[in-house]
């Protein structure tokens, strides 16, 4: 509820610069110079930045919940309103569309938060071929937020970084760079949620696991804030 502040006239110049040096070749040192400017100049700070990820905080908060209520042996309709008890025993890239579908706000992030789940799932449960949420550990059940507020992360700040990506002198170098790029995110997503999370499945609320996502949102800018 509180307003943003007035944008800068041209907020991602420094940061793209930076951006395309990377992508290009230059090295962590470029990557991390980009990341600081993102942080401090192009999204505002820490006191802005993390809130226009607002229905990926919310989402966020049922996955969590659906998952943790369902390794309890419940249906998931407690947190979200809905049964998914019949999609126990499908092919978990069956059951994990429908979750997307039913979890994603109905607004224009709809699209992107629900493949980030999807995605999620797919990266955190690599080996499992069927959806058996009671034989989830409560650490593959955080795992699988980290991934989920990773690809957000990920997928906002490489939309943010535009034309910067043509900078890559080839395909194999733009592979490279998506792939250097989401790891730096993944760590510190998960340096900064993952601990919040620890013994909370089953006992954080809904409301509660999306502060604590805002809050590991807002470490990892004021992390970021601090690249030069």
């Amino acid at each position: 509820g509180v307003p943003l502040p007035a944008p800068q006239p041209v907020p991602f110049r420094t940061f793209r610069t930076e951006f395309g040096r990377w992508a290009a070749g230059g090295g962590e040192g470029s990557l991390r110079s980009a990341l600081g400017h993102y942080a401090r100049t192009s999204t505002s700070g820490a006191a802005v930045g993390p809130r226009r990820f607002g229905p990926a905080y919310a989402t966020g908060g049922d996955l969590f919940g659906l998952l943790s209520e369902m390794q309890a042996g419940g249906s998931g309709a407690h947190t979200t309103g809905v049964d998914f008890s019949g999609l126990v025993g499908q092919p978990i890239d069956v059951a994990t569309q429908e979750i997307a579908r039913s979890l994603a706000p109905e607004n224009a992030d709809a699209d992107r938060i629900a493949s980030a789940m999807q995605e999620a799932v797919a990266e955190a449960l690599p080996d499992v071929s069927i959806f058996d949420p009671v034989a989830m550990s409560a650490d593959q059940i955080i795992t699988v937020l980290v991934q989920f507020m990773s690809l957000i992360l990920f997928n906002q700040v490489v939309e943010d970084a535009a034309s910067a990506w043509n900078k890559a002198p080839d395909a194999d170098r733009t592979v490279e760079a998506e792939g250097e790029l989401l790891e730096l995110i993944k760590a510190a997503v998960d340096k900064h949620l993952s601990p919040k999370l620890a013994d909370g499945v089953g006992r954080l609320a809904k409301a509660d696991v999306q502060r604590l996502q805002r809050e590991a949102m807002e470490e990892v800018w004021r992390e970021w804030e601090a690249y030069q």
